[in-house]
């Protein structure tokens, strides 16, 4: 109940910020640039620019105190999926509460000029909303820079021109992979609990995941007043019947890190990518993914991978303290030796790499808290397991559990696994959608725990589908896929087992009508490393 209330109170709080942020419209025109070097003062004004294709974009600017010849490198701030920028530095949800708007005022304190702005269709830009097309959200990255460069004085600048870096989180981190893609001015993001793969992030192995796409057509559509682009509506619809067509594949497509990175154009910004385990959205291998193109193309990335992440509405709950629905939380234990502080993280980032500053924090490649991986190879699924043939017949208050491996000493787990899994039916049976999770049986309780919340839906008929409109070929069989999981971090005592857990419906799923469901399954599992906790790191 008082976790209930404390979510209900937050969540009232947020309303009455978002109104407050649409009530106030000043529209303050930035000062021409003085030909001659001038102080300036800290101060903030709205401003509104023209997109490339028309469309008006507002924005918030906010100005540093400059000495006279002083400059500042620039910080583009942006908002999650349906919701709006930092119109003032403390009355609005970002500049109250939310940790990316927290590290834009800081920036703004610490001399960065900061243009916090509403994407299309948001807030009080105009527009329809494309869900971060490389040729309209992204675009209008690109016209915010051409602005600032017109009308800010006192710009750090290099051969590309200003130097800017940007933050956001979820919806604002998918556009940074892809504005940096597109255009070298931005030298340094910071991706939060965003996408790689918007397409498998939304419909892994073809299944949709629909609570979420109903909350977020919700939130983004109807919240800002039917700002959905004909051709996302239509998408949207498409995934409601429970599967992913090719229309929807072909629009999408161009809308995520991984198609850049596919075709030869990945981003040309060093990155430091914050990433959540309890994430059921944008799960950890999305990060991971997106760390790994961005190495490829030689430049600098670290990933952070934190607890939380998006939490599905009503099925998760955050920590007490911390906001409902997505969170971060304050810190991190690096390595399981070091703690750091997320926001002074930031930070460090952005003076290393847009002042030139000297790093005060020896980050390493790969940093999850409280595990001791610390580079991305550590995550990789490297020793198979043998799943024994076994008969499931789940009901949906008994889940099926398949044992993989008893756990012998104590021993921390991180990475990704990769599951290959035959399905037979008897008789020709329907195929069954079953939803696949990574657990722990523990010794003394007999009672199971699902790693990091996470879960996989997995429809062979679904899966072969999915396989031909993403690439256009077919899976090897129908009754034998191979599949990531989601990555998972745990700790695992000494006797327990761990194992996978069989379910007919998941609350991290949209309620589905099947038959009764008689299969058999077998296949390999593929883990990373156990590492023990009582031998030192390898």
């Amino acid at each position: 109940m008082k976790e209930s209330m404390r979510s209900n109170i937050l969540w009232l709080c947020f309303g009455i910020f978002l109104l407050l942020q649409g009530c106030v419209n000043a529209a303050i025109q930035p000062q021409k640039i003085q030909s001659q070097p001038t102080e300036l003062k800290q101060r903030y004004f709205q401003a509104k620019t023209i997109a490339s294709d028309g469309t008006i974009i507002a924005f918030t600017v906010y100005q540093p105190h400059l000495k006279a010849g002083q400059t500042a490198p620039l910080l583009l701030h942006t908002h999650g999926f349906g919701l709006s920028r930092m119109k003032r530095p403390e009355l609005s949800l970002y500049g109250f509460l939310l940790p990316t708007g927290q590290v834009a005022k800081t920036a703004w304190k610490n001399g960065y000029w900061v243009i916090s702005y509403d994407q299309r269709g948001h807030g009080n830009s105009q527009g329809k909303i494309r869900l971060t097309d490389p040729e309209k959200e992204a675009q209008d990255v690109i016209s915010i820079m051409n602005w600032a460069e017109k009308n800010l004085p006192q710009l750090a600048q290099n051969q590309n021109g200003v130097r800017t870096g940007m933050i956001g989180e979820s919806y604002a981190g998918g556009v940074q992979y892809i504005a940096s893609a597109l255009d070298p001015r931005l030298q340094a993001i910071v991706p939060i609990t965003t996408w790689h793969d918007i397409v498998d992030s939304l419909v892994p192995n073809g299944v949709p995941k629909g609570d979420w796409l109903s909350f977020l057509n919700l939130i983004g559509d109807w919240w800002n007043w039917n700002k959905f682009d004909p051709e996302l509506k239509q998408a949207y619809q498409d995934t409601q019947q429970g599967q992913l067509k090719q229309s929807t594949y072909d629009f999408l497509k161009t809308h995520q890190a991984s198609w850049f990175c596919e075709t030869a154009q990945a981003p040309q910004a060093d990155a430091l990518i914050i990433q959540g385990f309890r994430d059921v959205l944008f799960p950890f291998n999305e990060g991971v993914k997106a760390a790994q193109c961005i190495q490829k193309s030689q430049h600098e990335v670290h990933l952070i991978g934190v607890q939380g992440g998006h939490l599905q509405p009503f099925a998760q709950r955050s920590p007490l303290g911390d906001t409902p629905f997505w969170y971060i939380g304050k810190s991190v234990a690096c390595g399981n030796q070091k703690q750091y502080k997320l926001q002074d993280t930031i930070m460090g980032w952005f003076d290393q790499k847009l002042k030139d500053q000297t790093a005060t924090i020896d980050l390493p490649e790969l940093c999850v808290d409280k595990s001791p991986v610390y580079k991305f190879k550590d995550l990789d699924a490297k020793t198979q397991y043998t799943l024994n043939k076994t008969w499931i017949e789940p009901q949906n208050s008994q889940a099926v559990f398949v044992p993989i491996h008893t756990i012998t000493e104590l021993a921390h787990l991180t990475g990704t696994p990769q599951l290959n899994l035959k399905i037979e039916t008897p008789n020709n049976k329907v195929e069954p959608t079953l939803f696949i999770s990574m657990a722990i049986k523990s010794e003394k309780t007999g009672k199971y725990a699902i790693l990091n919340d996470q879960t996989t839906a997995l429809n062979p008929s679904k899966k072969h589908t999915f396989d031909q409109v993403i690439s256009n070929k077919n899976s090897a069989s129908k009754g034998n896929q191979t599949i990531e999981l989601p990555s998972i971090n745990g700790r695992l005592n000494k006797g327990d087992t761990l194992g996978l857990l069989i379910q007919t419906e998941s609350i991290y799923y949209q309620k589905i009508k099947q038959p009764k469901i008689e299969a058999w399954i077998s296949g390999q599992i593929t883990l990373p490393k156990f590492w023990s906790e009582i031998s030192n790191k390898e």
